[in-house]
């Protein structure tokens, strides 16, 4: 790393690290940048300029991208370089009956192990949600939305489920929907308060079945929206 530049890696990082710890701190960094909004659909990620922006050599960034790209967060092509990657319609619309049943079984879990400390981070970032939608701040309110739903899958102690939880490109997904329908940051907070209310309750069928129907309903306002942007006559839009 070099040592003229404070970056996030600089902060959180321990020196000396290994290549391989690198790596993996290279792609959290671009997959907080893609959940957060900062590299959106479809932008071209450049290895020399994140290299250089986080002072390290482009081998392990390489190694990073090539993780991210089995992740399903970017995708490369000859020529074109390598891009965040933008979801067609029918993905977007197909993936949210995959978060309700993988959530769902997180808030399942989570409702009997879940922590006093957690519970309150919870309440903080409904708290955010609330404070970002009144002022009209979309990205802190993607921010808390994305970072109360990892709480929970966190909570959850499943780490298999934390990693198919990482590799659905929630946030991306969530940040899509506010760009399709704007009901989906109004009254954010409220949506959220009664998972928070059945995992205070430690209520494990209340909690799955709070969270299912959280995630189907944004699910049926994206097909909703995505129905009237497409002509009647249009042939659907191939996955991929």
């Amino acid at each position: 790393m070099s040592t003229g530049q404070t970056t996030h890696l600089d902060r959180a990082l321990p020196r000396p690290i290994a290549r391989r710890v690198l790596r993996e701190e290279i792609k959290e960094y671009l997959i907080d940048a893609i959940l957060r909004g900062q590299l959106r659909p479809g932008e071209r990620i450049v290895e020399t300029r994140i290299a250089q922006e986080l002072g390290v050599s482009q081998t392990p960034v390489r190694e990073a991208l090539r993780d991210l790209e089995l992740l399903g967060f970017v995708t490369s092509e000859p020529f074109r370089g390598t891009r965040v990657r933008a979801f067609s319609h029918e993905e977007l619309v197909q993936i949210y009956p995959i978060r309700a049943a993988i959530e769902g079984v997180a808030a399942r879990a989570a409702a009997t192990r879940i922590t006093t400390e957690q519970l309150l981070a919870l309440e903080e970032q409904i708290d955010r949600m609330r404070e970002a939608s009144e002022l009209g701040d979309a990205a802190t309110a993607i921010e808390a939305d994305v970072t109360f739903h990892r709480i929970i899958v966190e909570a959850s102690g499943n780490r298999l489920l934390q990693q198919f939880w990482t590799s659905l490109s929630l946030a991306t997904t969530t940040f899509l929907t506010f760009s399709v329908h704007r009901r989906a940051i109004e009254g954010l907070a409220a949506r959220h308060e009664p998972i928070l209310e059945a995992l205070r309750a430690r209520d494990p069928d209340l909690a799955e079945a709070t969270m299912r129907r959280h995630i189907e309903e944004p699910g049926r306002w994206v097909y909703e929206a995505l129905s009237r942007e497409r002509p009647t006559d249009a042939p659907p839009e191939s996955e991929g």
